[in-house]
């Protein structure tokens, strides 16, 4: 497999309504695949919408949900990556990204770093994931699935990349921070600069999808991208309105890109995991 066709959806969403949510999904899916796309990516909680608070219990799902039925149908044809909240065999509740391919569905990311602070009080409501792993699809390869601020954490994508992901999919929820001055929100620009350092290190394609649209005082800004393996945005979408494009996965990209500087081919990671063991030996210790 040399090049992919991914749809990006940057959607918005209503609040605590799972069946207006997946109607909106089916409609996107049902466009990608008659437009030939071997995959599709919607942003962070996409089936349910971000601010659930205590209604996250109610609205948890099992993977394996007859409600999901839909998407395992429509997977048939398309590879699906969407945000919803998973309730998993123990009954603890997620932020997770979900797959569904060839008629089967499976949980393939749960949100490690749950924001709480400012704004945001994720970890009043979900249990925190405890895995970091590449899934592989059979129409567009080895993937590293993140969800938001996931990705503001240099391990997730540094151990993603070294499992072999030449694709980063970033599922987003990211809302407007109050900022002093005018212009691009600070927040916009430090999205970008993450996905264009983590792609040109990494040397692969960054994928961020965001979501836009209101939820109470949360304002979305959308401005999903990707980002190729030099760091250059290879194609996005506007700020604050719903859009869809396409952007090509060319792998031989990534080869060239690796190729041509091998920084990341020359990163030692047993070097890497000796110093961390020596590190938090010590802090064990002291």
């Amino acid at each position: 497999m040399l090049k992919s066709k991914l749809r990006i959806v940057q959607s918005d969403c209503t609040l605590a309504n799972f069946e207006e949510n997946l109607e909106r999904h089916i409609t996107a899916i049902e466009t990608a695949i008659r437009n030939g796309a071997d995959a599709i990516a919607f942003p962070e909680l996409s089936l349910t919408g971000y601010n659930v608070q205590d209604a996250a219990q109610d609205m948890a799902m099992h993977i394996d949900d007859r409600r999901l039925d839909p998407l395992r149908e429509l997977s048939r044809d398309i590879c699906i990556f969407c945000g919803g909240i998973e309730l998993s065999d123990d009954y603890g509740v997620y932020n997770s990204a979900f797959m569904f391919e060839d008629g089967a569905g499976r949980s393939v990311h749960r949100k490690i770093y749950l924001p709480t602070y400012g704004m945001f009080e994720e970890l009043r409501y979900f249990s925190a994931g405890r895995q970091i792993e590449t899934v592989t699809s059979r129409r567009i390869g080895k993937v590293g699935v993140a969800i938001c601020e996931d990705f503001w954490h240099m391990s997730v994508p540094y151990l993603l990349a070294h499992q072999g992901a030449k694709l980063l999919l970033v599922l987003m929820s990211s809302p407007l921070r109050l900022s002093p001055g005018q212009g691009v929100p600070a927040i916009v620009t430090q999205w970008q600069t993450i996905a264009s350092t983590s792609a040109f290190l990494l040397s692969c394609y960054v994928a961020c999808v965001n979501r836009v649209g209101n939820e109470d005082s949360f304002t979305y800004w959308g401005n999903s991208a990707v980002t190729a393996p030099d760091g250059s945005i290879a194609a996005s979408a506007p700020m604050f309105s719903e859009h869809s494009f396409d952007a090509t996965i060319d792998y031989s990209v990534v080869k060239r890109a690796r190729l041509q500087s091998s920084h990341f081919l020359d990163e030692d990671t047993k070097l890497f995991a000796s110093q961390l063991e020596t590190m938090l030996s010590a802090n064990r210790r002291g």
